[in-house]
């Protein structure tokens, strides 16, 4: 869908989900450089800010989450294009904003910024909630494979989060900038430096909250591995102790089991039980002797 805007100093032409024909048409309707048609067609496209000296043109790329709150991150990119009279967007459904009537193309940008953001926040919200429950069912006995999954898919996310969230605040930075360089003709006003300065700063805060859920995440990871290790040596101590208790019967049982006559009680038609009393006395003895030096 192609929607066309009058900005108080630009024309806005809006592309939402738009195909690659309508795509190729808008940039060629404009007269704008092929360049652009691959930037806005490429799914891959990593944030950044150019500014084309020969061309007079400047491309915004940044990175936008399309994926649901219950689904792996994807992002996609959100592509900026604009000239002096000329502002053209390429953007998901989800990325429109309302246009304002006093509105210029700079006053537009920032607010598709803020709007791509807001999805990381409720992606950060959502990531948080999921911590803490992770933190809460930190106990022996609640550890197992369906946790380590959710501690791992979270790992997963905050990887492509903080990439995304960082590469972002490189291409506002790098906006920033070029209304300092005499070499790019932008230029803000001291209401748009403060917009922009706000928008750096929601950035900043993204990537900060991505750090350290990240961090820990990490320490709930370590957590969960000491747990597991301590329940598998509790798991070989009682098989340690069951194999030398089982150990027991069979020795007594073998030497009373080769006739030999000079055992206590060898020739007694109570022999048998002598050897249970004999085994029991023993594995007592060495429950007794584990308990009291080795913590059983």
């Amino acid at each position: 869908m192609i929607k066309i805007h009058q900005l108080t100093d630009s024309t806005w032409v809006e592309m939402v989900d738009a195909n690659t024909k309508e795509v190729v048409e808008t940039i060629d309707d404009y007269k704008l450089p092929n360049i652009l048609k691959g930037y806005m067609l490429d799914a891959h496209e990593h944030s950044r800010f150019e500014y084309d000296p020969v061309k007079k043109y400047s491309v915004m790329i940044m990175r936008a989450l399309i994926s649901g709150q219950d689904e792996n991150v994807q992002t996609s990119p959100v592509v900026i294009a604009f000239t002096n009279d000329l502002i053209i967007t390429k953007s998901d459904s989800r990325y429109r904003i309302k246009q304002e009537t006093r509105c210029n193309k700079f006053d537009m940008v920032f607010n598709m910024l803020q709007r791509i953001n807001k999805p990381y926040m409720n992606k950060l919200d959502q990531i948080n909630e999921s911590v803490e429950n992770l933190q809460n069912k930190r106990s022996k006995n609640s550890v197992n494979n369906r946790h380590l999954n959710e501690i791992a898919i979270l790992k997963n996310d905050l990887v492509y989060l903080k990439t995304a969230t960082a590469a972002n605040i490189m291409s506002i930075n790098q906006l920033q900038k070029s209304s300092d360089n005499f070499e790019i003709p932008i230029s803000f006003n001291q209401r748009q430096d403060q917009h922009i300065d706000d928008v750096a700063v929601e950035y900043e805060e993204s990537k900060y909250m991505f750090d350290v859920l990240d961090e820990i995440v990490s320490q709930i990871e370590d957590t969960y591995s000491n747990i597991i290790n301590n329940n598998l040596n509790d798991v070989m101590k009682v098989l340690t102790v069951w194999s030398l208790i089982l150990a027991i019967p069979p020795i007594i049982s073998g030497f009373y089991g080769m006739n030999v006559n000079v055992l206590p009680f060898a020739n007694s038609s109570w022999s048998w039980f002598f050897t249970l009393v004999i085994t029991v006395v023993i594995i007592y003895w060495m429950i007794y002797y584990l308990k009291k030096h080795h913590d059983l």
